[in-house]
């Protein structure tokens, strides 16, 4: 199964503080990388990966494929 950034993130129960707390950067600008995946190093997705225990190849961090998820009904 496939996850957004979002969606990985709040099955490890954390917040995005957190995420941007384990990313070394802003809030907002974790908020981005949520809203934009295409804006994430690869640096970036794997501390992502490594903070939600989610393995990379499992979370989207291309924007085209996160938002035909949310057309084809996926929950974000």
């Amino acid at each position: 199964m496939k996850y957004t950034i979002k969606q990985a993130r709040k099955l490890s129960d954390k917040s995005q503080q957190e995420m941007a707390q384990a990313l070394g950067v802003h809030v907002q600008t974790y908020r981005k990388i949520e809203n934009d995946p295409d804006s994430a190093t690869i640096e970036q997705a794997r501390i992502i990966s490594k903070e939600t225990g989610i393995p990379y190849n499992e979370i989207f961090f291309i924007g085209e494929s996160t938002n035909s998820r949310v057309q084809e009904g996926g929950a974000m």
